[in-house]
């Protein structure tokens, strides 16, 4: 693992958005400090995600925590900046899992709606919880992602690294690794969605990347998988830079 280092860190306040690429997050048990922050659930309070809407990446998104103010950048230039009030609790499910929250009150869920040609809600999730995946922390090697295009933000990964052979990653399962000042316990391989098929910039679906993938690694126990989860066994912070170290003599 000589030489492995963070090389881009992927986040959103607002789930399904346009990344941001900080240069250092706050990463903790349930992942990076206001990472899917907030999220959206349609009439029947299903969560409406990118899978269901790829265009929402053309949307970008900032969240100031300490005034509780949101921008929205849409993709007609259009900028929506407010404080949001947290209005009454709710509940969400993603990926299985019920997810406390309130309903996030402003002009932030019009705007978004009138996009998107339907009624959406955008709810805040409650600390102590995370909306990215089944896992609250993700990695994937540049490398992996050069056996497609190399474009990291079609599969929105928290962590890509440099300094590694392709695929390398999946080796890591049930490892514990030092990344800067954070040990993360590596998962299982992450299952793909339609997602990286859309372009990152425009949404538009250009590409079959599922099928791309498995005809170059084939599957996993029947998923289609690039990347790996992680859990956050020590909380810190992470940087774009930090050397990446596996633990020792902590396989379990």
């Amino acid at each position: 693992m000589t030489g492995v280092r963070v090389s881009r860190i992927n986040v959103t306040p607002v789930k399904s958005l346009r990344l941001a690429h900080p240069d250092a997050i706050e990463l903790g048990p349930d992942g990076a400090r206001d990472d899917r922050r907030f999220l959206l659930v349609d009439e029947g309070r299903r969560l409406y995600n990118g899978k269901r809407d790829t265009t929402l990446v053309r949307t970008a998104a900032s969240w100031r925590p300490d005034t509780r103010v949101l921008s929205l950048t849409l993709p007609g230039g259009e900028h929506v900046e407010a404080e949001v009030p947290r209005g009454a609790t709710t509940e969400v499910e993603v990926y299985g899992r019920r997810i406390r929250g309130h309903v996030a009150q402003g002009p932030h869920a019009d705007a978004l709606s009138d996009l998107a040609g339907r009624s959406l809600t955008l709810v805040e999730r409650a600390d102590g919880a995370w909306a990215t995946d089944s896992r609250p922390a993700t990695l994937v090697s540049r490398s992996s992602l050069g056996i497609l295009d190399g474009d990291g933000r079609r599969f929105r990964m928290l962590l890509e690294l440099d300094g590694m052979e392709p695929l390398e990653e999946e080796t890591w399962r049930h490892r514990r690794v030092q990344v800067g000042e954070v040990t993360l316990l590596v998962g299982e391989p992450t299952p793909r969605c339609a997602v990286p098929s859309a372009n990152p910039d425009t949404g538009v679906r250009d590409r079959n990347a599922l099928r791309e993938l498995d005809a170059i690694r084939g599957r996993i126990e029947g998923e289609i998988c690039l990347g790996v989860y992680a859990d956050v066994l020590a909380p810190g912070t992470v940087r774009v830079g930090d050397r990446v170290e596996r633990v020792r003599h902590t396989q379990i």
